[in-house]
């Protein structure tokens, strides 16, 4: 989900993990309520056509040039089934559910709306914001046959096998790096795949896919850099980084495995200790994982120990102990850093 907002002068209170989601959560929603409530493969005019074409993915692709609604309905269609193949795992259980659900699903929690989002960029779906406040998505029945016939063919489970694994190991490479320039892994995974599926416009669905599957925001050369949902300030970071020598990094077999599991072998002792503090202090507003995810993102991305103690007191309902805050100086200190990160023992 594009990154629609800077939040390097906040507090840490207003830029945690938990919040900065949050955000993306409310911009998506607006965005989607801006959205024309019809489908281009109903009764649009012209000029709603317009406007679902400058919503999609097809306006990124196409640098805005609007074919009119006849050619971008060929375009879609033409897209839908190898576009099939390339979803996120969100997306997938999304679509799967409004095949089996008279073409429309009520979201079940807001965590899923990221994923709306993206099938409507593909002009698939409509999304209608209902009066109590849940979201129901709606898939254009003249789409689910064609559908139905791509999830059971071999190129669609190839094709999920190998983003299952590219998936897994770009998590690992944000969680330990905290960003990543889009470029190398696409063009990396384009070539990977073209060896087990044959498909057309792959780098086009792979670009989807990206969008779609993370955090990302684009650089002033139009250039997309992946982001980890904790990280509040990917400027700080790339500052962070310019004037370093060039440096090789070897990444072992337990560092990849610590990535995809959100937690290095070194981190768990801490993180472990701080959890148990947060049991039955933390305010009905928070929730205790949240909470402690809030902080060790802190840590990762070099907040002073006396910010992380700011925002631990904003969570309480007690006043923190010295065990608390013990538990809080060994985990911001045994943290890794993402990459640029001055370690805590600088701090």
């Amino acid at each position: 989900m594009l990154r629609t907002y800077a939040c390097h002068r906040e507090p840490w209170c207003d830029k945690t993990m938990s919040v900065l989601q949050e955000k993306q959560l409310e911009a998506c929603q607006e965005r989607l309520m801006r959205c024309p409530d019809v489908n281009l493969f109903d009764a649009a005019t012209e000029e709603e056509a317009r406007q679902l074409f400058a919503f999609s993915f097809y306006a990124h692709e196409m640098h805005g040039r609007f074919p009119g609604k006849e050619k971008l309905q060929k375009k879609v269609l033409s897209f839908l089934p190898y576009e099939v193949c390339m979803l996120s795992r969100e997306e997938d259980a999304l679509l799967k559910r409004m095949l089996v659900q008279d073409h429309q699903v009520v979201l079940s929690q807001w965590q899923e709306i990221s994923a709306a989002e993206a099938l409507v960029q593909r002009l698939w779906c409509t999304l209608k914001i209902n009066e109590d406040d849940t979201a129901t998505l709606h898939l254009h029945p003249s789409l689910a046959q064609g559908m139905m016939d791509v999830l059971l063919s071999d190129q669609y489970a190839r094709a999920q096998q190998a983003l299952f694994s590219f998936s897994a190991t770009l998590h690992s490479l944000l969680y330990l790096s905290g960003f990543l320039h889009a470029t190398v892994p696409a063009a990396h995974f384009c070539n990977s795949i073209l060896d087990l599926v044959a498909m057309e416009h792959t780098e086009t669905f792979i670009d989807r896919y990206l969008r779609a599957t993370f955090d990302y925001t684009q650089t002033d050369s139009g250039e997309m850099l992946l982001l980890h949902p904790g990280l509040a300030d990917p400027t700080h970071l790339l500052h962070g980084l310019t004037g370093l020598s060039p440096f090789g990094v070897h990444l072992t077999e337990e560092m990849m495995l610590g990535g995809m599991n959100g937690i290095l072998p070194e981190e768990v002792a801490s993180t472990e200790t701080m959890r148990g503090m947060l049991v039955g202090a933390i305010r009905p507003e928070f929730d205790e994982e949240e909470a402690l995810e809030d902080l060790r993102m802190m840590a990762k991305q070099g907040a002073t120990l006396d910010e992380m103690k700011e925002v631990l007191e904003s969570m309480l309902c007690v006043i923190p102990t010295p065990s608390m805050l013990s538990a809080l100086s060994q985990l911001h200190v045994q943290t890794v850093r993402w990459m640029g990160v001055r370690s805590a023992v600088l701090n």
